[in-house]
């Protein structure tokens, strides 16, 4: 009877872990691959500083490629101007906007390996499908838990993204440079 008990507890230890091993896979503690999902989730805390979700999506990032991916451990994210939109306003939206998905993705879904928010153009200025963006942070999970999110400052995230880690950069796009508010603002937050 022991015997037999054993047996069928054993049963039960490796079907529940092979029942739990796909469930509790990577894939599985990933964001959804749904715009619309997203746009629910974030949207609604963009709002307050004047910007929207426009894309947003997994993307596999192995082999060197960017595609759209279910599989994907790379979570990209693009948000746009809701109004008018000064270059001030989109050196003060750096930290701000990066702060709304930061560290909070990678808490939310463990698979997460890297994320990236860009800032897009005004709508009307570059309506293509895919506009270069004004401004991207690019983030690993490691570089993400490393960085003090809730006091940074612009100064502080060049700073970071100017230490040469390939796991935090920071792209601003030449013609948001040049506006004399991006070195206003990056000198005083």
């Amino acid at each position: 009877m022991l015997a037999r008990f054993s047996v069928l507890v054993l049963a039960a230890v490796l079907l529940g872990s092979a029942c739990s091993s796909s469930s509790d896979s990577t894939e599985s503690r990933l964001p959804p691959n749904d715009f619309d999902e997203l746009a629910e989730i974030f949207d609604p805390k963009l709002k307050p500083l004047g910007l929207q979700l426009t894309r947003g999506a997994l993307v596999d990032t192995d082999n060197g490629g960017y595609e759209k991916s279910d599989r994907g451990h790379h979570l990209a994210l693009y948000v746009e101007p809701t109004g008018e939109y000064t270059p001030e306003q989109y050196a003060r939206g750096i930290v701000p906007s990066a702060r709304i998905f930061l560290p909070t993705v990678f808490d939310r879904w463990p698979g997460l390996k890297t994320m990236d928010v860009c800032q897009e153009p005004l709508p009307g200025v570059d309506d293509r499908e895919s506009p270069p963006p004004v401004t991207q942070i690019y983030v690993t999970r490691a570089e993400a838990e490393r960085f003090d999110w809730d006091d940074a400052r612009l100064a502080d995230v060049i700073a970071a993204a100017s230490r040469g880690r390939r796991g935090f950069t920071l792209y601003v796009a030449p013609s948001l440079v040049a506006d004399p508010s991006y070195a206003e603002v990056s000198a005083s937050g």
